[in-house]
């Protein structure tokens, strides 16, 4: 059994940073040759009798969307994350650990089962208390079915959080760069300044370039 684990949100100034955690119940339903071949531009295909996945970030929002319908049902996943005060707290690296802790703890909860699974962390390097079997894999997204579709449900849940984000603060634009340092995005942090939402501990929204925090809603 093998559990892929991966994030979304590490990059941006804005928002959490999500991990998602994902066994896949029946890789014959996913890997099988009798099937059609799926397109590339669809985020995975079959070439040389092999199932191949781009990396979720190489995807356009629709490639993401439709890819997490071809495999949602036969997986099982959780999702966990990091909030900007935890990641200005404790810096972005060990904010992705406790995202990826909560992930693979909500999984266990629902799958105890789980806990006797190989974990694939994406990634060079992980701690966690948690007493499981795992091996940090870097680019597991590229290599590893379960981290590529770990990935692809990180980022889908994000961008619905960015969503909901542009939402309650509509002057930072979140739906459009979900909070990744566009241009467009300092530009609007120069004008409104910061929202609660900001990581104060990255550069462009470090109090020392003078930016404080805008409540409006």
């Amino acid at each position: 059994m093998i559990v892929g684990v991966d994030e979304a949100g590490r990059g941006p100034l804005a928002g959490c940073v999500v991990a998602c955690a994902l066994y896949i119940k029946d890789k014959r339903k996913i890997i099988n040759p009798e099937l059609p071949k799926i397109s590339s531009d669809y985020g995975y295909f079959r070439g040389s009798g092999k199932l191949i996945v781009k990396d979720s970030k190489k995807l356009s929002p629709l490639q993401r969307e439709i890819t997490f319908e071809q495999f949602r049902e036969n997986t099982v996943f959780s999702v966990g994350l990091a909030t900007p005060k935890e990641i200005d707290r404790l810096n972005i690296l060990k904010a992705t650990f406790v995202a990826f802790e909560r992930a693979i703890a909500g999984l266990l909860k629902s799958y105890p089962r789980l806990k006797r699974a190989d974990f694939i962390i994406d990634g060079n390097r992980f701690s966690t208390n948690i007493p499981i079997k795992y091996q940090c894999v870097v680019k597991a997204d590229e290599s590893v079915l379960e981290a590529a579709f770990a990935s692809i449900v990180a980022k889908l849940f994000r961008d619905y959080l960015m969503g909901v984000a542009d939402m309650c603060f509509p002057e930072w634009d979140f739906m459009k760069h979900k909070g990744y340092p566009t241009q467009e995005h300092i530009d609007i942090i120069e004008k409104y300044s910061l929202c609660p939402l900001h990581r104060r501990s990255f550069a462009p929204c470090h109090p020392e370039k003078g930016h404080t925090t805008n409540q409006r809603r």
